[in-house]
């Protein structure tokens, strides 16, 4: 009897939160991740060196050698990447520890 008491007293009830705070929270996610895709473009596109005048010229404005942005460019990818893969390791545990706990 008491350990069915302690079951009860772990379980956790959220309120759904209603559809137009979805909603906002969908496009705030999607225009973050058009805006870390354009950027990881960019440098990915001078790592490769394809890139454009215009695209030099924006860069220009921080007055740093190619090679700077080169290399501030593969660290930017390596960070993305970084947080993509911490990212899933962090949900397949939370999903695994979910399961665990049903």
């Amino acid at each position: 009897m008491m350990k069915k008491a302690s079951e009860y007293s772990r379980l956790i009830i959220r309120k759904r939160a209603p559809i137009l705070t979805m909603l906002r929270r969908a496009i705030i996610l999607i225009a973050l991740w058009l805006i870390t895709g354009y950027v990881i473009y960019i440098n990915v596109c001078f790592l490769l060196n394809a890139y454009s005048d215009t695209l030099v010229a924006d860069y220009l404005l921080l007055n740093l050698s190619l090679r700077a942005y080169q290399i501030f460019a593969l660290l930017v990818v390596v960070i993305a990447t970084l947080m993509i893969i911490f990212g899933w390791l962090r949900i397949h545990h939370l999903k695994r520890r979910a399961n665990q706990d049903d």
